[in-house]
């Protein structure tokens, strides 16, 4: 019975292949109809925020008796010497009031340098000004002072922290661009300052202002209407240096009802996009980039695969920039690797391609990248025609020590799904794998990891992806958890939005209930085991668009 199932699946492929087969989909999408449940909130919104008891306090007070853009320490009387702003020790101003105080009236030397040391002798005389030219640093002012008869002091100095910049506001929570009616909102936000302390910090949602901390605070909105939100941090440091940032979203009117029909067939292809950071910060990885991913294609064997590469270079003349795909290293200029070519060859191939010789773009944007393919397959250029196969589902794996560096439309991960599903019909079963410095990991943080990939973590739980570690000296593992994952697309079945937790999902096989083992992933339901073919129908709720 099992070879006559299995005479019988290898027939139905033969008849995919031809194109007489019902379709050679793995999971068709068949329709989706919906309906309407839930109940408005109507509770006005506000939010609760609670400060790190670790972090310093904001320093208050009244700095009204100080010059605007100074911090002054009280001034002890000297004989000889000088004094920089009237002896502050921060400043915020374009340029440095010295005055140089000394009985030694000849001449004076006046350098940058702790000992004195350059400099020419010019006519002493009671003041100056010296313009900042090296802003928010640390800025040292030295003097030496000559009497008539040619006598020298010694050197005498003063520094001075120059700071114009606000204090920095990191959101590293921060809510999902649109959530169900009667949700909680999650926000971090960190408000540090590395040349001044933070003197006051505001957080207003809307209209609706509190006052927030300096370091680490953790704000709770919940029960949220029907509405579009903005929460803000105004923050200034004790020089009136300022800065604001924002993150915003919305909250729908109620959940959506949804029934999508959906027939499994038995065919398995994948495509796969791989974006290499080619950037400067990743020197280190890259050196050994060939041997970190060196069994990539022994454990994505047996599948039928295409494999591009990509660089996380959003220009448009970068090498593989723009959503441009790289020419594969010894393969007389093909673009597309698949299972056709001899596994070793393959794998030689794709290694010396991805250990990148060039220096890209800083501003890694994979999101982007793998958005500029699908809109390069939508204006019908060939390249990316070649890539993308009908049935085939749809894998990107980013390696990249930094996380999406914009925060356009096209560099969102929802934003990534919706145009996955709308380009291709809701037939494309998608999957978005990184390999970054995850969020929290301080040992990769602190070493080669050049910033943590929130913004990539996220994309990759959206879709069900791994999540890998950039820093790992051998990224064999995780690449074989990455290609473990390409196989479990072939236990996927992809929703069209991403279902509300805590409600039910029903599944149906041909009429009837069936109760498979699944987990609800982002997206994607992802079953203990592949799919009997047959037709299902599936319902849950999701919020509405």
């Amino acid at each position: 019975m099992v070879r006559q199932m299995r005479q019988l699946a290898q027939y139905m492929m033969f008849l995919s292949a031809l194109g007489l087969g019902t379709g050679c989909e793995l999971i068709e999408q068949l329709g989706t109809t919906e309906s309407s449940v839930g109940t408005p909130v109507t509770t006005p919104p506000t939010f609760e925020v609670t400060p790190d008891p670790s972090a310093p306090p904001s320093t208050g007070g009244d700095n009204s008796t100080q010059g605007p853009g100074t911090v002054t320490p009280p001034v002890e009387d000297m004989e000889e010497g000088l004094l920089v702003n009237n002896g502050a020790t921060k400043t915020n101003a374009s340029s440095l009031d010295v005055q140089f105080i000394t009985l030694n009236r000849f001449e004076m030397k006046i350098t940058s340098n702790i000992d004195c040391s350059g400099g020419t002798w010019q006519p002493w005389a009671f003041s100056t000004v010296l313009p900042v030219t090296t802003p928010n640093s640390m800025i040292t002012v030295s003097v030496q002072y000559k009497d008539w008869d040619g006598r020298v002091t010694r050197c005498y100095r003063q520094s001075i922290r120059h700071d114009d910049k606000g204090p920095d506001i990191l959101f590293s929570r921060y809510p999902a661009a649109s959530l169900e009616e009667g949700a909680t909102a999650d926000i971090t936000a960190e408000v540090t300052d590395a040349g001044s302390s933070v003197k006051t910090v505001t957080c207003r949602l809307n209209q609706l202002q509190k006052s927030c901390y300096a370091g680490r605070n953790d704000i709770s909105i919940s029960q949220l209407p029907a509405g579009d939100y903005t929460f803000t941090v105004d923050a200034a440091d004790e020089l009136g240096n300022t800065s604001s940032r924002s993150v915003s979203w919305k909250v729908v009117n109620s959940t959506r009802h949804l029934t999508q029909s959906i027939r499994v067939n038995n065919y398995k292809k994948v495509d796969i996009l791989i974006v290499i950071d080619n950037s400067g910060s990743m020197e280190y990885e890259q050196k050994n980039m060939a041997k970190r991913t060196g069994n990539l294609l022994s454990v994505i064997r047996g599948l039928d695969y295409q494999i591009a590469v990509t660089t996380t270079d959003p220009t448009k003349n970068g090498v593989g920039g723009d959503g441009k795909l790289l020419t594969i290293n010894g393969t007389n200029g093909r673009t597309i690797l698949d299972s056709s070519t001899p596994e070793a060859t393959a794998q030689s191939q794709l290694s010396s391609t991805l250990q990148r010789p060039e220096t890209g773009s800083g501003s890694e944007q994979p999101i982007r990248q793998a958005y500029r393919l699908i809109e390069r397959y939508n204006a019908n250029e060939s390249q990316a025609r070649g890539f993308f196969r009908e049935g085939a589902q749809f894998a990107v794996l980013v390696i990249s020590d930094e996380d999406e560096s914009a925060d356009t439309a096209k560099n969102d991960p929802q934003t990534l799904v919706n145009y996955v599903h709308s380009s291709f019909g809701g037939q494309k079963m998608f999957g978005f794998h990184s390999i970054i410095t995850r969020p929290g990991d301080l040992a990769c943080r602190n070493t080669y990891g050049y910033s943590y990939g929130v913004r990539l973590a996220a994309m990759s739980n959206l879709t069900g992806g791994v999540i890998g570690d950039v820093c790992a000296s051998d990224y064999g593992a995780q690449v074989s958890g990455i290609a473990q994952g390409i196989r479990d697309l072939l236990k996927t079945m992809t929703l069209q939005c991403t279902p509300v937790a805590g409600r039910p999902i029903v599944i149906k096989k041909d009429g009837a209930v069936v109760t498979p083992g699944f987990q609800a992933d982002g997206v994607n339901l992802k079953f203990d085991s592949e799919l009997e073919p047959g037709n299902y129908t599936v319902d849950y709720d999701c919020l509405r668009n």
